[in-house]
């Protein structure tokens, strides 16, 4: 029986597939495939295949139309038959050789969905150059065997270095989405939303060859592209804080406005058509300098699903408008202040909504026939008056 699947999406990679299947087979997990979908390439990509096929029988072969990644990958996990599923690319390696023997043995131990490890970024010539999202809290490293919660993970990044039971993903219809770019957060924020816990491993299982890849402004060059790539975001954003994760999708709206302020994206006018059309849902309103975008963008944000969230976003959008304000002569844009006092009117209403009902609550329990009953057993109703004042206190300072 096959224990780990190992999906692997090719296009124009002549150049790095026999160093990759090497290093490949160096894995000292036995019962391993891994399925190799060629997603149109008109290089030498399928002649490749097949005579790296006859040298190693752990290789399975898949020829499709160009489709693009992330259907290539759905059609791998189609076609895989292992207990868990892992990712790799064509250009990228798997760093410590026993890692996948290490991860599958404490999947099968706790009977996990998703076992993590660690990611490396390594150059053209697989040289290891650590990697920066560790120090910049991105997402965690891991140092143990552990058990934590998947809101710990941090941002849904780098997907390619944890594993995946096969029957979670499929009971779960986890796949990914048909977009150019972007499929990989949006697939992961899927699969840490749908389990309760993950497992850690202390092992590094992937080497990402970041100068291949060459970086999102590299990659996103049209406008399909920029669409889909923007509108990851949105989707990934919506997955987390449907689930209640308010943390994780703060941080992957900071990520966004970082992108935004790219100095190669900050005027580029496509750029900003697709993110009022995919955040705003309306015709875009372009704005005197990209400063006002990135505002009114972190507007069209606001988490309203958590209200000492809302409060605080609100309160970092406070702060920008005024550092904004003071730092240009122009006045800023009125549709700026317009959505901002939008939002302020939403939290006043939504205020006069919770004391509203924590009155309605009040009345509830004075008009219960065992609040009646107890009464005697409390001292005066000036003690309960007093009780329900700190109450509406308390909830007044939540704000």
């Amino acid at each position: 029986m096959v224990k780990v699947s190992v999906i692997m999406p090719i296009y124009q990679a002549e150049e790095f597939l026999e160093r990759t299947c090497t290093n490949f087979s160096k894995q000292t997990l036995n019962d391993i495939e891994l399925i190799c979908i060629n997603d149109g390439s008109v290089d030498n990509t399928q002649k490749i295949l097949e005579k790296l096929a006859e040298k190693y029988d752990f290789i399975k072969i898949i020829k499709q139309s160009n489709q693009g990644s992330g259907i290539a990958r759905n059609n791998g996990i189609k076609k895989a038959t292992g207990e868990y599923i892992a990712f790799l690319d064509a250009d990228d390696i798997y760093i410590d050789d026993n890692a996948l023997e290490k991860m599958y043995n404490y999947a099968k131990k706790h009977d996990a969905n998703i076992v993590c490890a660690n990611l490396e970024r390594i150059s053209t010539t697989m040289k290891k150059e650590g990697n920066f999202n560790y120090d910049e809290d991105n997402y965690t490293k891991f140092t143990e065997y552990n058990i934590l919660n998947p809101e710990e993970y941090g941002i849904p990044w780098a997907f390619y270095k944890n594993i995946y039971k096969r029957k979670f993903l499929e009971d779960n219809n986890i796949t990914f989405p048909s977009l150019s770019r972007g499929q990989d957060p949006v697939f992961l924020a899927e699969a840490l939303t749908k389990t309760d816990k993950i497992h850690t491993t202390p092992v590094t299982l992937y080497g990402y060859n970041h100068q291949a890849n060459g970086g999102a402004n590299n990659k996103v060059d049209d406008y399909q592209k920029k669409y889909d790539y923007i509108k990851h975001y949105h989707d990934t954003i919506k997955i987390l804080e449907d689930n209640n994760y308010y943390k994780t999708a703060q941080k992957y709206k900071d990520q966004l406005i970082i992108y935004m302020s790219l100095i190669n994206n900050r005027e580029d006018q496509q750029l900003l058509k697709i993110i009022h059309e995919i955040f705003e849902d309306k015709n875009p309103t372009y704005f005197n300098t990209p400063s006002e975008e990135q505002i009114y963008l972190r507007i069209c944000m606001l988490n309203h699903n958590d209200n000492k969230s809302f409060y605080n976003e609100l309160q970092t959008t406070k702060k920008a408008l005024l550092e904004v304000t003071l730092s240009t002569t122009n006045f800023i844009n009125p549709k700026i202040l317009r959505k901002y006092n939008i939002e302020l009117k939403k939290l006043d209403n939504q205020k006069e909504d919770d004391l509203k009902q924590l009155k309605q609550l009040n009345q509830k329990i004075e008009n219960s026939s065992s609040w009646k009953i107890t009464d005697p057993l409390r001292k005066s109703k000036k003690g309960t008056i007093k009780v329900l004042k700190k109450c509406k206190h308390s909830l007044v300072k939540l704000w």
